[in-house]
């Protein structure tokens, strides 16, 4: 075996106990946890959210500037509006780098994680939704889960991280202050 392999063994060898239901539903929900708070904490610590914030504020009032003008046919204002344009591709263009390193921070734990917890769980089903999706969407069954007779539908590791981290990962930045909606 290589060494990426040995680890991997390693790994499942260690998380064995989280390895079926219930641990691995409640295991999964914490995983996603741990990575809101990682991509928080790599987000408060390589952005600066001040001057993020003032940016945002700024290319929102051009683009409102925009829209009157485009609305208003004004031509002087429309020509400030094109001339402050590139500046303003600029601005956002520097915004976006900026939120692009938070992400190198993020996305190699990511990537290391889904791949030991991916070895793990192999196909399985880690948690069960208490209704038979498949029925009514077929396509769905081998896909993201599996029907689990006299239980539900069984969704496999990365479905349920998918669902867990949509529905948790707003509500654990938005008191951080790093909410998607705002």
């Amino acid at each position: 075996m290589d060494i990426w392999s040995d680890f991997l063994q390693t790994m499942a060898n260690i998380l064995a106990p989280v390895a079926v239901m219930p641990g691995s539903t409640i295991f999964i929900l914490l995983v996603s946890i741990g990575l809101a708070l990682l991509s928080i904490w790599a987000t408060r610590r390589f952005t600066d959210m001040e001057k993020m914030k003032s940016d945002m504020d700024e290319i929102k009032a051009w683009q409102e500037r925009f829209k009157r003008a485009r609305q208003t046919m004004d031509p002087i204002e429309l020509q400030q509006v094109m001339d402050d344009q590139g500046r303003i591709m600029r601005l956002n263009s520097a915004m976006m780098s900026q939120r692009m390193k938070p992400m190198c921070m993020f996305y190699i734990p990511l990537i290391i994680v889904f791949g030991i917890l991916n070895f793990l769980f192999q196909g399985n089903p880690v948690a069960i939704i208490p209704f038979n999706i498949q029925e009514v969407l077929p396509f769905l069954d081998g896909w993201i889960g599996m029907n689990v007779q006299g239980s539900g539908f069984g969704l496999f590791f990365w479905s349920w991280y998918f669902l867990v981290s949509l529905g948790l990962g707003n509500l654990i930045r938005r008191p951080f202050g790093l909410s998607i909606t705002t």
